[in-house]
């Protein structure tokens, strides 16, 4: 047993549930489709690195939720349904828990993220032994991932945080100072919820490991459509071209 574990954030993969900006661009099936792909990919990483893992379920509506990702995911999971008014909250809530299970290392991330190298995450349980907190931005502004030690865990730096904006980052920032905290920054990626974030998904990793994936896998089905909205990306996105 390690002293590790991951709450991996997740919604249930139904129409007008997930990927809701995505879409209103490529259509209510692809984006669902995606969004499965993305939960089951990234689970798939997740059995590389040496951790405990909790899945976190946003309530779906239904009298036996559990029963539903289970019959997505499968039972071999511990399954935990996500509690609070918002985010942050349901982010707090899900931490103390794993702390007070016992758990002396706990990362929070989200599924937005398929092409996320899971040796970035057992660098981050790592450097947690040395550091306080451990923090990845988005490039929306956002974070993807967020993780604490059980002894400098600082519930505040959830609370009061403009959710939903580009200053998501900026905020949780200034309170993990204000904690005076000694924080890890992961790398910046990007979070997948719009046409821009898939294309750059898509484009940075055709010579990658990840184009091996089912993700990219129907990202090449419909590389028609999305080239159809194709856009210039940031310099400081690493572009490998065919």
């Amino acid at each position: 047993m390690t002293d590790t574990c991951i709450l991996f954030f997740i919604k249930y993969p139904s129409h007008g549930n997930v990927k809701t900006r995505l879409a209103k661009v490529v259509g209510e099936d692809v984006a669902t489709s995606l969004y499965r792909h993305f939960v089951q990919d990234m689970l798939k990483g997740f059995e590389k690195v040496e951790s405990q893992l909790r899945i976190c379920y946003a309530p779906c509506g239904t009298e036996e939720p559990e029963k539903e990702f289970k019959s997505w995911l499968g039972s071999q999971y511990v399954y935990r349904e996500q509690e609070g008014d918002d985010i942050g909250a349901r982010m707090k809530h899900a931490m103390q828990s794993a702390f007070d299970e016992g758990f002396q290392r706990v990362i929070v991330i989200g599924s937005d993220i398929p092409d996320f190298p899971p040796e970035l995450i057992n660098k981050a349980f790592l450097d947690l032994d040395m550091q306080d907190a451990a923090v990845g931005p988005s490039y929306d502004g956002g974070y993807y991932l967020i993780g604490f030690r059980k002894d400098t865990f600082a519930p505040e730096v959830f609370d009061d945080i403009p959710w939903s904006t580009r200053d998501v980052y900026r905020a949780t920032l200034a309170k993990m100072q204000e904690a005076d905290l000694e924080l890890i920054r992961l790398p910046d990626w990007n979070d997948v919820d719009t046409i821009w974030d898939l294309n750059l998904l898509f484009r940075t990793n055709r010579n990658s490991s990840f184009r091996k994936s089912s993700t990219y896998a129907i990202l090449r089905e419909h590389s028609k459509l999305i080239r159809q909205y194709d856009v210039d990306l940031p310099t400081h996105c690493r572009l490998d071209e065919d």
